[in-house]
């Protein structure tokens, strides 16, 4: 099995052990009254992208399948957005990881870009004219 693949299962069951918890804290917060969790619900999920981390997911309000979750080393390191499923499908970001982060619609950081500062968390990148656009990415030291 080639080391793609097995990088996407890794994801995957990240991705999986991950929705479990959300799972979990929701299920809590449904205890609570279903107010809370009506206005809890998109928080659980976006606060799933850790601190260090860029976190990108196939639909908007940070939903459906988490297709990215990197951890640059550090200003120059890049990223090939998964090319089975998660290629072309990030919806919404999250960018926790203390640089900023260039997406690019190319593979191997090529193509038009788009910049997301550290700290910035995008519901729905169709505001930028972005759905499903992001094939790669790079850490630069600032948008």
């Amino acid at each position: 099995m080639g080391s793609e693949k097995i990088n996407t299962m890794k994801r995957r069951l990240v991705s999986g052990a991950a929705m479990a918890g959300v799972a979990v804290v929701a299920g809590l917060a449904l205890t609570a009254g279903s107010a809370q969790a009506e206005t809890t619900d998109v928080g659980v999920m976006a606060g799933t992208c850790a601190s260090g981390y860029v976190c990108g997911w196939e639909d908007d309000g940070y939903g459906g399948d988490k297709w990215m979750t990197w951890n640059p080393s550090g200003v120059g390191d890049t990223y090939e957005i998964d090319g089975w499923d998660g290629d072309n499908e990030i919806t919404s970001v999250i960018n926790n990881s203390g640089h900023g982060i260039k997406f690019y619609d190319q593979d191997g950081q090529a193509g038009s870009t788009l910049c997301v500062g550290d700290g910035v968390r995008i519901n729905n990148l169709q505001t930028y004219a972005w759905n499903d656009r992001a094939e790669s990415a790079k850490a630069v030291s600032s948008c």
